[in-house]
């Protein structure tokens, strides 16, 4: 098998907080195994430090004197993060930028031609997710490169490069087949085994009179879509490293089916599509990658197919 292309340039958003900077280390390692260069980005938001004045209707009033005195606080901040790197003899650099974050971090990674972007997720739901919104949320529906999400809550200890296995779902779509390449290129940078997971959702009906809670399985059905999905995992395994596994889950869930899975095998860090629909329409329509986000502690990369 060819040595895959690996990665030229990692970035990780910024913002000064400890939360961000947990998806430092990971980065660093990935930097380290592959020779990329790492960058810090933060964003300075003028529109962040515009004052109200009270009144009937809320005026906004521009201070520039405070504007310029938030963006040196910026600036200071993301080239303290830059000293404590290089004082561990890490090279990385960083760029302030301006505007909105999330447009500004989009557009700086696209036209800086980033490789991986690696950021931390709160791993809010339902309405709290919409309304206090969610950089890592809001990134991934534009993102074109795949970004690998590090947990922001859990334990305090500093997240490490994944071990073991990178569990890869697919459901037998192009769309779901996007990720292979990126999955490919991650395990093997990282250093990991890879493993495809695919779940069968069992054809059910209510049994009558016994209410919707009562389902009716069919057995038969359920063997042959599992049948199938073994098979078309097989191909596929074919074109990812040698020792790829095979995994076959049947459940009423996908999204449930995944994250268990994951805690089942003690995979390292997941990976899969997403098609990145944001605000009312993602949560209206649904999204199993999002389910598995919010819900999942497991590391997941994504990637959005344009």
């Amino acid at each position: 098998m060819q040595r895959l292309a690996m990665y030229k340039t990692i970035l990780v958003p910024f913002d000064g907080s400890v939360l961000s900077a947990r998806a430092l280390p990971i980065a660093v390692a990935l930097a380290r195994r592959t020779g990329a260069s790492l960058q810090l980005a933060m964003v300075h938001d003028p529109s962040a430090y515009i004052p109200f004045v009270p009144g009937e209707v809320a005026i906004p009033v521009y201070d520039a004197e405070l504007v310029s005195e938030h963006r040196k606080q910026d600036q200071v901040a993301l080239d303290a993060a830059l000293a404590e790197l290089a004082a561990q003899g890490i090279t990385a650099t960083g760029v302030l930028l301006e505007g909105t974050i999330v447009e500004a971090l989009v557009e700086h990674a696209q036209s800086s031609g980033v490789d991986l972007t690696v950021m931390t997720s709160h791993g809010r739901s339902g309405f709290e997710r919409l309304r206090l919104g969610s950089v890592a949320t809001a990134y991934l529906t534009r993102a074109t490169a795949p970004v690998y999400l590090v947990r922001g809550s859990g334990s305090d200890a500093p997240p490490e490069l994944p071990a073991g296995t990178l569990l890869c779902t697919l459901d037998g779509s192009p769309f779901a087949e996007a990720i292979l390449p990126h999955a490919k290129t991650f395990a093997e940078a990282a250093g990991l085994t890879m493993a495809l997971l695919s779940v069968a959702v069992p054809h059910a009906m209510p049994m009558a009179p016994f209410g919707a809670e009562a389902l009716l399985v069919d057995e038969g059905a359920v063997a042959l879509e599992e049948t199938g999905r073994r098979e078309y995992l097989t191909r596929q395994a074919g074109d990812c490293p040698a020792g790829t596994a095979v995994h076959i889950v049947t459940d009423m869930s996908i999204s449930r089916a995944i994250i268990d899975e994951a805690r089942r095998t003690s995979a390292g860090a997941l990976a899969m599509a997403t098609h990145g629909r944001g605000g009312l329409k993602r949560m209206m329509l649904g999204s199993v990658a999002d389910e598995v986000m919010r819900h999942t502690h497991t590391p997941v990369l994504v990637y959005r197919p344009s």
